[in-house]
């Protein structure tokens, strides 16, 4: 969320911002006002417990002075004010803050604005559409023919949109992990393996409002949520820490099965195991100092990008426009491969800088404990390799004509050598 200083001092700038997310400026307002009205509950809240102690001070005088029992009197009234007062401050501060939350981060400079997707911008491209000699097939017929995975029965057990992996394909599925945490750890990223749970508050703190109506499951009964993303428990791992500023960047790489309900994608990209409700990631997390964010972000993108140039994939990297970045972002990039059996090029990465805004959540800071410095620091995710997706593009951007798949030339190693996955039904 957005510091509640900049609500007070330069409202025009988040104003502006959510204009550009095409938004209306309600909640801006809201948080002003209820902001105005807890400032000025503080001041009066401050100015009757100073009268409470005064009169507290002065009984043994007006005992004296034979008022006593106006003193006392006067006294009761102010604790009751003061009590009165209190809870409804309290209730101000809630509103504010439920409103702050609901307040996207501040549009960066780079993203192009409008209310449309078809704006998005091609920044750069990476390799050559190929042509083929033979009629292509899409990733859903390809996993078929490989007898890579069964989805009919996944959805007797499970419903739709799961899938047991089989054969080749499960080892595909490791040999993508693996590389790509060789990668990252030769880049001097720490791997590690989160937990796929967070309670309930570090959701709030980590998620966003509507990911828990369209995205996050809840376990019943239970104030806990599986994950999304290890984007969650890697941005909840340094929680209300003061990180010194020698220490940053601090990057990690965190392998997670991922869980979503996927609520709002009906009818897109719903065959085969491209979008799923339970699938393997690997995620990029970056702590960093504010003013080192834009170069960490960069990095992201070019460690990412090397990722997808050794495993031979075309694609294209989009900025993403204004009107669809979600509120933790201040700007994104998303990584699109090209999918020839289905002639379209798909999100497989996105490589967002949060900035200050999802660190404020969790009380992250950056400075020297104790010495009164300590301000907000920059966090930065990207996913390194989201496995289920990438093997979808990976099935057929190396197909063969007899309906078998080449397999990239960096994963043979781990794949105990093998270089083709053999079509099993022709």
């Amino acid at each position: 969320m957005l510091d509640i200083k900049l609500f007070r001092e330069n409202p025009e700038l988040i104003i502006d911002s959510e204009k550009k997310r095409f938004r209306d400026t309600e909640n801006v307002e809201k948080v002003i006002e209820y902001d105005t009205l807890w400032r000025e509950g503080e001041r009066k809240l401050n100015s009757l417990r100073s009268e409470k102690n005064k009169l507290s001070k002065s009984f043994k005088k007006a005992k004296e002075e034979g008022n006593l029992d106006e003193v006392i009197a006067r006294s009761k009234e102010v604790a009751a004010e003061i009590k009165e007062l209190t809870a409804k401050n309290a209730e101000y501060l809630k509103l504010r803050d439920d409103y702050r939350y609901k307040v996207g981060n501040i549009i960066d400079d780079d993203v192009p604005i409008s209310d449309t997707e078809d704006d998005n911008v091609v920044v750069r491209t990476y390799g050559e559409i190929p042509e083929h000699d033979f009629e292509l097939l899409n990733h859903v017929d390809l996993i078929n023919k490989i007898d890579g995975a069964d989805l009919e029965t996944a959805a007797q057990i499970a419903g739709a949109r799961f899938y047991y992996l089989k054969r080749d394909i499960l080892h595909l599925n490791l040999a993508l992990i693996q590389f790509a945490l060789s990668e990252l750890e030769a880049e001097g990223y720490i791997p590690m393996q989160t937990p796929f749970f967070v309670k309930g508050e570090v959701a709030a703190e980590t998620s966003e409002l509507g990911e828990f109506e369209e995205t996050l499951y809840k376990v019943e009964n239970e104030d806990m949520y599986l994950i999304a993303t290890a984007e969650q428990t890697l941005a909840a791992l340094h929680r209300d820490e003061i990180i010194n500023p020698e220490d940053l960047p601090l990057r990690y790489c965190a392998l997670s099965t991922c869980f979503r309900k996927e609520a709002g994608s009906h009818g897109k990209d719903t065959l085969g195991i491209f979008r799923v409700h339970q699938f393997e990631k690997i995620e990029q997390f970056i702590y960093s100092t504010p003013e080192d964010s834009r170069n960490q972000h960069d990095h992201l993108m070019e460690v990412t990008e090397r990722i997808y140039q050794k495993l031979g994939l075309p694609y294209q990297i989009i900025a993403i426009v204004s009107s669809a970045l979600n509120d933790n972002a201040a700007i994104k990039y998303d990584l699109e491969a090209w999918f020839p059996g289905s002639g379209a090029f798909r999100e497989l990465v996105s490589c967002t800088n949060c900035k200050d805004y999802q660190a404020r959540k969790t009380k992250t800071r950056v400075g020297r404990a104790g010495s009164g410095d300590a301000q907000i620091l920059h966090t930065l995710n990207s996913t390194a390799i989201a496995t289920e997706r990438t093997m979808c593009c990976i099935l057929e951007n190396y197909q063969q004509a007899d309906g078998s798949v080449k397999v990239p030339e960096v994963l043979v190693p781990y794949m105990n050598g093998k270089t083709v996955i053999e079509a099993k039904n022709r």
